[in-house]
């Protein structure tokens, strides 16, 4: 009961003031959450990830979640960072306190990303594949 509460009172919050005002606000309090001893709270599912931006040259770090499978890393965007990644590129992830790089490729095929979304987003694959995210996956250092 409390997670689907929860769940409303933040889908209510984000329409209330939008999406991007929602991410501004947000993205900065995951990130020194998953930085600092409270990492715990977040980190079996959430990850730091930074990469270089195509255009502007800069380092962008944002928060995603994912799975990790070994030396594997999937993750997923449901917005454009995913461009700067095309090609493929070498990333930084902070994952559970410990700093990895690696390097990041989009996932092509239909089979493989069906398999990676019912992988990192169980309950809602179907609507990743539907909506058109974007699978990333991460073979670590």
């Amino acid at each position: 009961m409390r997670f689907t509460r929860r769940r409303v009172l933040i889908a209510l919050g984000v329409t209330a003031i939008g999406t991007s005002v929602f991410i501004a606000v947000a993205n900065p309090i995951v990130e020194l959450t998953l930085r600092s001893r409270l990492h715990s709270l977040l980190s079996r599912s959430v990850m730091l990830l930074s990469m270089q931006g195509r255009k502007s040259g800069e380092t962008i770090t944002i928060p995603v979640s994912y799975s990790r499978e070994g030396n594997e890393v999937l993750c997923a965007s449901d917005t454009r960072w995913w461009r700067n990644l095309e090609g493929g590129a070498e990333v930084g992830m902070f994952i559970q306190g410990q700093s990895y790089t690696g390097r990041a490729e989009i996932v092509e095929g239909h089979a493989e990303i069906e398999a990676g979304f019912r992988r990192l987003r169980p309950s809602t694959y179907e609507r990743a594949l539907r909506t058109g995210a974007v699978l990333v996956r991460i073979e670590l250092d």
